[in-house]
């Protein structure tokens, strides 16, 4: 492929014999390894810190759902090939399969007798296994994926969330190890994430089993709106780390020249089986000559290549956040000045080992620096050693002067930069590549980089509107038409104010009130108020409009479909005459409302 990385590819001139430098790579190797047990040993606060610290469940939440929907639009996407690609009818009689791609299977498994032992069976698991290797016939296949989609709808909604994560992911892998025929980068982040998600207790927020429990809570004896229950933290860290060493791989691996050169983007958007559509490659062209295309190249490269600077910048954002509250614990003097020592030599190892790389993987000829080897080589050591000194005297530095410092964090090192520029990335290359669902797949993992207060202001963002021009707090437009143009989309975003809200009125008796309360679970927008009215009727749901309208019953149910996030797959059907009551009777049953 174009983008392949050539630069550290061997030499094809005379072998270099590398034996003789691995027993030392191996012992820095685990040297690093002892030196960092050594600094969390020695500052074992920032290790329960990082990982067994509990967070707010929402962020996990939504990304279990927008995540689960684009594993369900990747299995869908297969569905009309799935007869050529999986079934004994398609490319493998399930001998030829298993014989070619089942891994320990193939050496434990008799087609007339079957295994051995229940060890056998524990011993093709362990490797590469696929229920597709035992049996491949069309009917056992669509039974296999319509089980897989079953799961996948499950783990959405969130229905027995734990459960149907395990059978998303053991079917979802019975599908991907069949055979690699199909494989693409995205189908790999899929099982990776699916696999973490195991361990990730995304069920406690925006999920059947969430609203179950507070539910029972609520008309139980509960005396307040029972809260969220937070979540181990560890899941979520290892995403966000497998996301960062992805993006840092990739991007150390874009190393050859045409990369170097700004003419990577442009050999691969004008490749006949990546390119969307035939007719962009004018345009490829006049992206690359413009220049475009070119600076594209060196911010993909090196954005990806710097992209663990976001996690740095987490850590650095949740350490000034804390001492600034006076809730970070302080580390004896001498446990900090030995971790930092620690520290120092995990870098001098990183240089050593950096430095074995180029020496023996390195060619001046394919590379962008002319240099010989051992120059490089020595070169690199020095870059790897001073480099995070350096940043480390920076950022000290900067912290003397308050605006700057906040600067850094919430731009420089934040994940407004690193993500939004995935978000620019992704999206362009959906917009001009063939690359399946890989782009929905990356960005849905952006997610678990929320905070739950961030996510909230997303959702009340979404329960306001604009300012409209001569309201209160509305800001003066641009006297010039162009100038108001360019700022429409600013003044949108910034400008706002809530919406009208709806009044849901309840008697005043116990379980009115405690029927009207579970409509709160579900109000993550702010749409809604909340009154005392004695001529309502206890058993009735009455929602009265922002124009006084009254609303009872399945009509004021279809409303809450528009309001309520949960039930937006619900709201089309509400402004079809036909379907309208029938939406409001699911959506009133949904609410537990009578």
């Amino acid at each position: 492929m174009i983008t392949a990385a050539a630069a550290f590819a061997p030499s094809k001139g005379p072998v270099v014999d590398v034996s003789e430098h691995l027993s030392q790579a191996t012992s820095s190797l685990w040297l690093g390894l002892a030196l960092l047990l050594l600094f969390f040993a020695l500052r074992p606060e920032l290790w329960r810190r990082l990982w067994f610290t509990r967070v707010d469940p929402r962020p996990a939440a939504l990304m279990r759902i927008i995540f689960g929907g684009v594993v369900l639009w990747t299995l869908l996407d297969l569905l009309p090939t799935a007869r050529l690609l999986f079934t004994d009818e398609g490319l493998w009689p399930t001998d030829a399969a298993r014989k070619s791609y089942g891994g320990h299977l193939r050496l434990v498994w008799d087609p007339e007798h079957g295994l051995r032992s229940w060890a056998d069976l524990l011993h093709a698991i362990w490797g590469r296994f696929s229920l597709f290797h035992l049996r491949s016939d069309p009917p056992f296949v669509f039974a296999i994926f319509g089980l897989t989609i079953s799961a996948l709808i499950a783990l959405i909604v969130g229905f027995y969330t734990r459960i149907s994560a395990l059978l998303a992911w053991l079917l979802v892998n019975t599908i991907y190890t069949y055979s690699p025929i199909f494989y693409a980068g995205g189908d790999t982040v899929v099982r990776t994430f699916l696999f973490l998600g195991l361990f990730t207790a995304w069920g406690e927020a925006y999920s059947i089993d969430a609203w179950r429990r507070r539910k029972r809570a609520i008309l139980g004896d509960a005396s307040e709106l029972p809260p969220l229950r937070k979540i181990a933290a560890w899941p979520l860290r290892l995403m966000m780390l497998q996301l960062a060493i992805i993006y840092c791989a990739t991007g150390a691996l874009k190393a050859g020249h045409t990369w170097f050169e700004g003419t990577a983007l442009y050999y691969a958007l004008c490749l006949d089986h990546f390119y969307r559509h035939p007719a962009q490659i004018p345009m490829v062209v006049l992206l690359q000559q413009l220049w475009i295309l070119p600076i594209a190249t060196w911010i993909t490269k090196w954005w990806e290549t710097l992209f663990p600077l976001a996690l740095l910048g987490a850590g650095l954002q949740a350490f000034e956040r804390e001492r600034l509250a006076g809730t970070w614990i302080a580390a004896a003097t001498w446990r900090r000045a030995l971790s930092c020592v620690c520290l120092a030599g995990v870098i001098a190892v990183a240089a050593s080992i950096a430095g074995l790389v180029t020496l023996h993987y390195y060619d001046p000829k394919l590379g962008p620096i002319a240099l010989d080897p051992p120059t490089l080589a020595i070169l690199i050591q020095i870059v790897v050693i001073v480099v995070p000194a350096a940043l480390v005297g920076l950022y000290l530095l900067i912290r003397r002067w308050p605006r700057a410092h906040a600067f850094t964090l919430r731009w420089v090192l934040g994940k407004r930069l690193w993500l939004g520029l995935g978000v620019i990335f992704h999206l362009g290359i959906d917009l001009l590549m063939n690359v399946g669902t890989f782009v929905q797949v990356m960005l849905a993992v952006y997610l678990i980089w929320l905070s739950g207060d961030e996510l909230q202001r997303i959702w009340e963002h979404l329960g306001s509107r604009p300012l409209r021009a001569g309201e209160p707090g509305a800001p003066t437009p641009p006297k010039s038409r162009l100038g108001r143009l360019l700022s429409a989309p600013a003044r949108r975003l910034r400008a706002r104010t809530r919406r009208p809200v709806y009044v849901v009125l309840y008697r005043p008796d116990p379980p009115s009130i405690r029927r009207a309360a579970l409509l709160r679970c579900w109000d993550l927008c702010g749409r809604l108020d909340y009154e005392a009215d004695p001529t309502a009727m206890s058993e009735r749901l009455h929602l009265r409009r922002p124009d006084g309208a009254l609303l009872r019953g399945r009509d004021a149910a279809a409303r809450l479909c528009r309001l309520f996030p949960g039930l937006w797959w619900l709201a089309p059907f509400t402004y079809i005459p036909g379907l309208r009551a029938l939406a409001g009777a699911l959506a009133r049953r949904a609410l537990a409302q009578r």
